[in-house]
């Protein structure tokens, strides 16, 4: 067992009970909400239990206590075989017309890496050029697509 696997288990657990009504069995996307956390946190206390459950405490409870200020929105990137600018964009449209009539959405773009450089295939300067151009185009589709008095949070995994 990989050293602090137990931390990140018990961490998973907390997510999965507070979490359990937004995130399902999906365990891809709990760990995403603790490593999420895990980065909010200062470097000095991400290893304190304490303070990870207390922050995740108070995401539940924010979330809980104003549904409709804040969202959670899991946003797979396009298929391999047809990544492209326009799929993205078309993704992350409908995600942003989801989350639109919310104050605080987040939105989780999750496999673009692998959608980029699919297995199997060698990571290339080409590739890596490609993947840093799907971020910043997502970033800029985004902040140009959302309303100016939403604080909407883009998370790419």
């Amino acid at each position: 067992m990989k050293h602090g696997a137990h931390k990140d288990f018990s961490k998973l657990q907390i997510i999965c009970a507070l979490f359990a009504d937004d995130i399902g069995d999906d365990l891809y996307f709990a760990r995403q909400i603790k490593e999420s956390i895990e980065a909010t946190l200062p470097k000095e206390n991400r290893d304190h239990p304490a303070a990870f459950l207390a922050a995740a405490q108070t995401l539940a409870e924010q979330t809980a206590r104003h549904p409709e200020r804040a969202i959670v929105d899991l946003v797979p990137a396009p298929e391999a075989q047809g990544f492209s600018e326009l799929a993205l964009r078309a993704r992350l449209l409908e995600a942003i017309k989801r989350t639109c009539r919310f104050e605080k959405p987040l939105l989780v773009l999750t496999g673009l890496k692998e959608a980029i450089c699919p297995a199997g295939k060698r990571w290339t300067a080409r590739r890596a050029a490609e993947y840093q151009n799907a971020i910043a185009y997502a970033r800029d589709f985004c902040q140009s697509r959302t309303r100016p008095s939403s604080h909407l949070n883009l998370i790419i995994y």
